[in-house]
């Protein structure tokens, strides 16, 4: 009699539904994604997929709980090289931390000088960095920790680029296709503080080229007002058009005359990336006080939340002691003058500081003195507490801060990495 066994149980492996697994995946930080990308062939076209980064980014951006900020330092000097160093720095309820320096090693000389890289959060969680000297362009996704050089504009002045400074704006767009600009100038007098704008270069991902837009007529940016800030997909700048009564700079009138002779009307310059149409935003009419003195040419754009744009204006109680104070304007209904409100005001803080950025999520304005210390002034103590950073045995020159935006999946060309570990 033949004796059958009755078969044993198995516990079958649950399957996990599509959708579930997406779930978890955009929980997920990008470093794990890179990793998972290779676990099939499925993963890897949902990880990849335009729907997929766009929903992780949103979600990542909603869980981002403690600011980040990078601070940006150059050049740092010794005996034989030079070092662009960014800081990686933290804050939370128990005071500022300094995560972690981070070399840039692909950013070293151009032919004989050193470099002084600038940054540019252009969304998604890229940045663009413009080398002033080459006049080189790299984007560099920090997540995925790929960069990708672009072509050099072929209207840049090879010659004397040094002579031909710019600035550098970028933005990227839901379907991860971007622009970078270029804000070329020269210099119509003597005064260093003032530039003349010509023209904008303009590189499309689309088109993979550059092309030359002619910036407004007479529209002037100031070094100090060189930082624009981006929202509503456009680029924002503060401008002038400065009027001479007795000279037209624009028709040979070079000479340096005395600044009562000039009428500044103070604007906001604004570039539509999507039609590459320049606009206008008029500024704030700051309080006349009989002692005050307004620095507009030392006032600086950001953005609240990348919701409401904000402009900080510096101005100077000459009857005590020439301290200097900020006000912080907010625009509530976006392009309406009449919508622009004095938020608060800081001070007085010691005159020889001057405004690095301000920052809503720790309200507090970065602040850097003459000895090139870095200092973080909150709103509410009305105290500035000092940023202690690695020294590096130089001066901190050309210093930047910059908010750290949420990491993104968003692919660039490059496929090397970028050093920045």
């Amino acid at each position: 009699m033949m004796i059958f066994q009755k078969p044993k149980k198995t516990v079958s492996q649950p399957e996990w539904h599509e959708d579930l697994i997406r779930e978890v995946l955009l929980k997920l930080p990008v470093k794990s994604l890179l990793r998972f990308k290779q676990v099939s062939k499925a993963w890897l076209q949902m990880v990849t997929s335009k729907a997929f980064i766009s929903d992780h980014y949103s979600v990542a951006r909603n869980r981002q709980s403690h600011p980040s900020f990078f601070v940006i330092r150059n050049p740092i000097y010794n005996k034989y090289r030079a070092v662009n160093v960014i800081t990686q720095i933290s804050m939370d309820a128990s005071g500022i931390r300094t995560d972690k320096n981070i070399p840039l090693r692909f950013i070293g000389r151009c032919r004989e000088r050193y470099t002084f890289p600038v940054f540019f959060p252009m969304g998604f969680g890229l940045y663009c960095i413009f080398e002033l000297l080459s006049q080189t362009v790299v984007l560099w996704n920090l997540g995925t920790r790929k960069f990708e050089v672009l072509p050099l504009s072929p209207y840049r002045d090879r010659a004397n680029p040094e002579q031909d400074p710019s600035f550098c704006f970028a933005h990227v767009d839901n379907e991860f296709s971007y622009k970078v600009g270029l804000l070329s100038v020269r210099r119509y007098s003597e005064n260093k503080n003032s530039v003349l704008v010509q023209r904008l270069q303009l590189y499309s991902s689309s088109s993979g080229s550059w092309k030359v837009i002619q910036i407004p007529e007479g529209s002037v940016v100031g070094y100090y007002m060189a930082d624009g800030v981006n929202l509503n997909g456009k680029y924002h700048i503060l401008s002038t058009d400065s009027k001479n009564q007795e000279h037209d700079y624009n028709h040979g009138g070079f000479e340096e005359e005395n600044d009562n002779n000039y009428i500044y009307d103070y604007h906001i310059m604004t570039f539509n990336y999507a039609s590459e149409v320049f606009g206008r935003i008029e500024v704030p009419d700051p309080p006349q006080i009989i002692g005050r003195y307004n620095l507009m040419d030392k006032s600086f754009l950001i953005s609240n939340d990348g919701i409401l744009l904000c402009l900080v204006i510096p101005w100077v109680n000459e009857d005590v002691n020439n301290e200097m104070f900020l006000d912080m304007w907010v625009m509530h209904d976006y392009g309406a003058k009449e919508s622009w409100s004095k938020e608060h005001t800081i001070g007085p803080i010691s005159n020889n500081m001057h405004g690095l950025g301000y920052s809503k999520s720790v309200r507090g304005f970065f602040l850097q003195d003459s000895d090139s210390q870095l200092y973080l002034f909150k709103c509410a103590s009305s105290a500035a507490e000092r940023i202690i950073l690695h020294h590096l045995n130089f001066e901190m020159t050309n210093v930047q801060v910059i908010e750290l935006t949420t990491e993104s999946l968003i692919p660039i060309k490059g496929t090397r990495r970028s050093g920045l570990n």
